[in-house]
């Protein structure tokens, strides 16, 4: 065997070694965890999966269901999802408190917080100050329930107190049918749909919603740790421009996202579940977000909300929109422009 021959046959047999212990074009395992239960506010995730945005990006993802955003930022945190889905302010809380474990944001999905606490007209539950001594389905984890300081600190009712009911979120609805609970905290997509679903009319329920009371607050975002975005820039960047199309697709045809859904739940409720991805897509698509495209942060607005919490926590004023929020792995801006 010549000399040329020898060299060939050396690289064969080391490619041949490598790919032993290597699946030959395998995509790359990612999951991510949502918020809360799948519902319609979560097509964005699926339509990217069923269109093979993920995929072509080399990447096999998984979405699986949440507890609450606080729940997903510890799962997130923990490494036992790479990616979660949880509001901003929850996030620079939980970063303010575990350092050593830091977040951050990759992906903004809703420019207007959905934070609200859900009552039905009838209760008289009309503004903060109404809800002191009421009890109110929510608890640690979620996201109301780590972020009300900051809504009675602005609604200047920092006297009032919850008597927080904690349940799984699948009770939230009935509790407080069966009036069991004056009010339910959480995301005005989640919370009002829940009611519909058990009969009551949309005239008969009502939000007493965060942004009415002078929260200026960014709603969900896509968030990993620094440390696996430092390390897996790549996989960053294909999950963010796969749920960037996603989104734009649901934003541009949500009953098609719907259907995507009902592939996976052929029980879903179309009625309730459009209202539900109305109500998110009203969040996603605010009037900043059709002049300047998706994932375009303010910073200015950013220092102020990072700046409240803060100050409603007490905590450390270390922390910067640049230290919470990333725009390294997004797609061009054309790529995120609602045309």
């Amino acid at each position: 065997m010549n000399l040329f021959n020898k060299s060939l046959f050396k690289m064969i047999c080391c490619s041949l070694l490598f790919l032993s212990g290597h699946s030959f074009g395998q995509n790359k395992d990612v999951k991510i965890m949502l918020d809360w239960i799948v519902q319609g506010t979560h097509a964005p995730f699926f339509v990217a999966q069923d269109k093979g945005y993920f995929s072509k990006a080399g990447l096999n993802v998984s979405v699986d269901a949440g507890k609450g955003a606080g729940n997903t930022a510890v799962s997130v945190a923990s490494g036992v999802y790479q990616f979660g889905w949880v509001d901003f302010p929850t996030m620079v809380k939980f970063n303010a408190e575990h350092p050593e474990s830091k977040l951050i944001a990759v992906y903004i999905s809703f420019d207007e917080t959905p934070l609200s606490v859900v009552t039905l007209k009838s209760s008289n539950l009309n503004k903060p100050t109404d809800l002191n001594d009421k009890k109110i389905a929510g608890g640690p984890g979620t996201a109301v329930y780590d972020t009300f300081p900051i809504f009675l600190k602005s609604a200047k009712a920092e006297n009032v107190k919850i008597n927080w009911v904690a349940v799984q979120p699948q009770l939230f609805a009935p509790m407080m049918v069966r009036k069991e609970v004056d009010g339910m905290g959480g995301f005005i997509n989640s919370q009002i749909p829940a009611l519909l679903d058990l009969g009551i009319p949309l005239s008969e329920i009502q939000a007493i919603r965060y942004a009415d009371f002078g929260v200026d607050l960014y709603g969900l975002t896509l968030v990993t740790t620094k440390k696996y975005a430092d390390e897996n820039a790549d996989v960053v960047k294909g999950v963010v421009a796969g749920l960037n199309k996603g989104t734009i697709d649901t934003l541009k045809d949500p009953q098609a996202a719907l259907n995507v859904l009902k592939k996976k739940d052929s029980m879903m409720k179309d009625s309730v579940e459009k209202i539900r991805l109305d109500i998110a897509n009203g969040l996603t698509l605010t009037k900043w977000v059709q002049m300047n495209g998706m994932s375009v942060a303010q910073p200015d607005r950013m220092k102020k909300m990072i700046t409240l919490i803060a100050d409603t926590y007490g905590l450390k004023k270390t922390q910067t929109p640049e230290s919470e929020y990333s725009d390294k792995y997004l797609p061009p801006l054309s790529e995120r422009q609602i045309k």
